[in-house]
């Protein structure tokens, strides 16, 4: 963390197929997240958030089944959150808050059944909350504690726990 890391991501990490924590957040790292990152079969952790990274999340990254948390928050990532998240078998923790996404929050994140942590505030995100991924809320049965979005919520910058309309 905020170690002046700069640069861009090098594609080349792909090379190191036993990797399971990647890491890089707090500093300057700018340009796009390599579609070459979605090989790593054992991957548990891809963390950037906190950087300058620009572009989408390539639609490779839902193919790391054993991710466990994808931290994005705090870029500039454009685009949507593709249907593929459903895939992520043992996905626990997303962040993607503050950035600039845009469309709808994905049914199909109703598939991820693990999810504790789930943040989508700060995004040009519209629709509504999706009903399966409101009934993985901990107060019904599920194991999220924390999910979040901009609401139609009066002045709340964003809403806890339940969200029935996002804003715009």
């Amino acid at each position: 963390e905020d170690d002046g890391l700069g640069g861009t991501l090098p594609f080349e990490v792909q090379n190191l197929t036993e990797l399971r924590y990647l890491i890089v957040e707090e500093g300057t790292t700018s340009g796009t997240i390599p579609s070459e990152y979605g090989t790593f079969r054992t991957l548990h952790i891809l963390d950037l958030n906190f950087n300058t990274l620009t572009g989408t999340i390539p639609v490779e990254i839902y193919d790391l089944q054993l991710l466990f948390q994808l931290d994005l928050n705090d870029n500039f990532l454009t685009g949507t959150i593709a249907t593929e998240i459903g895939t992520i078998q043992f996905l626990q923790f997303i962040q993607v808050e503050v950035n600039r996404l845009s469309g709808t929050i994905p049914e199909e994140m109703g598939n991820n059944r693990f999810l504790r942590v789930v943040e989508f505030f700060g995004n040009q995100l519209t629709g509504d909350m999706p009903q399966g991924l409101c009934d993985l809320r901990n107060n019904t049965g599920g194991s999220i504690f924390r999910l979040t979005a901009d609401c139609d919520a009066g002045d709340a910058f964003f809403c806890e726990l339940f969200c029935p309309r996002l804003l715009h």
